[in-house]
């Protein structure tokens, strides 16, 4: 078949937008996050972002943990290095991570991280800087001027009390540039619980725009440099304004819609199976397990991979800790799970944790909660849950609850498909090296 120079074209920039998207999904979600901080919070740079409560369906970011309290924050680096001080705690849990614009942990807070919960000065510092540590702080070199953080407060308990004291680290924490001795102001402190928080990327042509302007204020690595490329020839990081044509937009309109068919299909299938004969299987990869989560084995980049993560995950660790992420698509026939439908999940008693268990719900299309969902998800603390005589757990995923079953039910949507993640905090050690016998069922449909 013999085609036309302008039909050339076309095909070249359709396959380039789809690998540009699979390509440039880590910045293209940091964006998101980082639009939804400046627009839904109405903050700035240096200012902290909370949920005083467990996210419910308005926190819209991707697969979150309902069972925490997330804390967040962006900086910017262009402009010299940026101070993080972190607080001891004392009266709760704190840990999380710094994070580059790429998706990287560039080290660990808190109790899991550097300062071990005593607290500690992060020093934050640009790409390729000649400067010497300050004394007096911990050294973080990030590859992107752009970093964020995101942190998670654990109470003691439930107690109005516990939550009180943990939500107090949050206004200890600071954050400023090294050239001013203290901040010029204090950082604004919003609570978003219960507030709408679109940190999903959109997967239509604006996706391109957000790449763009990720591009342009990013450093180019050198492994990147046949990707940019590409990229020039859709009109991004060539340092002109972005402003596709029409048939350029026509164009990125359909790549998105195959790149994000294959994003959705890569993260459902992404993962070993953790049970045999069961249909759980692990969150991410197992090549980025072995990679340690710099996406990088061998001589290869792990384009698709990454994608795939960055799609249904956000907020990595640098160390992370052996906690037990296992998701699943499908009924115990097989069958995809499907919005409009009854299922039921049997928690076996005695689950091998030191911590906690939970339970959560999310859109297969996007992997975030189920919008107007009445409750996202069940965890191991929460009271009014139904015990059975033997101690297991029987939950129900319905659009409304079965009667009686209202402090066991997950919301789901009519018509749309789902899937469930189920996660053990501080599994007992027998979980990972496969010899314990407990083993979680799989999701069976009430007919």
């Amino acid at each position: 078949m013999r085609l036309t120079a302008a039909e050339m074209t076309e095909r070249k920039l359709h396959r380039r937008a789809v690998e540009a998207a699979l390509w440039g999904m880590p910045l293209v979600s940091f964006d998101a996050l980082r639009q939804a901080y400046f627009h839904d919070a109405s903050v700035a740079y240096n200012d902290i972002i909370y949920w005083s409560k467990p996210a419910s369906w308005k926190n819209q970011v991707t697969t979150p943990n309902t069972s925490a309290h997330y804390v967040m924050f962006f900086l910017n680096v262009k402009d010299g290095p940026v101070v993080v001080d972190i607080p001891a705690a004392t009266d709760a849990a704190l840990f999380g991570s710094l994070i580059d614009a790429w998706g990287s942990a560039l080290v660990d807070v808190g109790q899991t991280g550097d300062d071990q919960g005593r607290g500690g000065r992060y020093l934050v510092l640009p790409p390729d800087t000649q400067a010497q540590p300050t004394t007096g702080f911990v050294p973080v070199r990030s590859a992107t001027y752009n970093v964020h953080a995101l942190l998670r407060v654990i109470p003691k308990s439930r107690s109005s009390q516990d939550i009180a004291s943990a939500l107090e680290l949050v206004k200890r924490l600071q954050i400023h540039p090294l050239s001013t001795a203290r901040p010029a102001r204090a950082p604004k402190l919003v609570d978003m619980a219960d507030k709408p928080f679109d940190a999903l990327p959109r997967f239509d042509a604006s996706f391109y725009r957000s790449l763009a302007r990720m591009v342009s204020e990013e450093p180019t690595k050198l492994q990147d440099l046949a990707m940019m490329a590409q990229l020039h020839s859709l009109g991004i990081g060539d340092g002109t304004p972005y402003r596709p044509s029409a048939l350029v937009t026509e164009i990125m309109q359909r790549a998105i819609a195959e790149a994000h068919e294959y994003m959705v299909e890569g993260f459902r299938t992404d993962g070993v199976r953790w049970w045999p004969n069961r249909r759980w299987q692990f969150l991410i990869a197992d090549d980025i397990i072995k990679s340690k989560a710099t996406f990088r084995l061998g001589a290869r980049i792990l384009v698709d991979e990454r994608a795939f993560m960055f799609f249904g995950a956000f907020g990595p660790t640098k160390n992370p800790s052996p906690h037990l992420y296992v998701k699943t698509f499908e009924d115990s026939s097989g069958q995809p799970l499907e919005g409009s439908h009854t299922y039921r999940l049997q928690v076996p008693p005695n689950v091998p944790t030191t911590q906690f268990w939970s339970v959560s719900a999310y859109d297969n299309r996007t992997a975030g909660p189920i919008r107007e969902a009445a409750v996202v998800g069940v965890d191991s603390y929460t009271p009014e849950v139904k015990r059975n005589a033997d101690g297991s757990v029987d939950l129900y995923i319905a659009p409304l609850p079965p009667k009686g079953q209202e402090a066991n039910w997950i919301s789901s949507a009519s018509g749309k498909p789902f899937f469930l993640m189920f996660r053990n905090y501080g599994p007992d050690r027998s979980v990972f090296t496969r010899t314990s016998s407990w083993v979680l069922g799989d999701v069976e449909r009430v007919k």
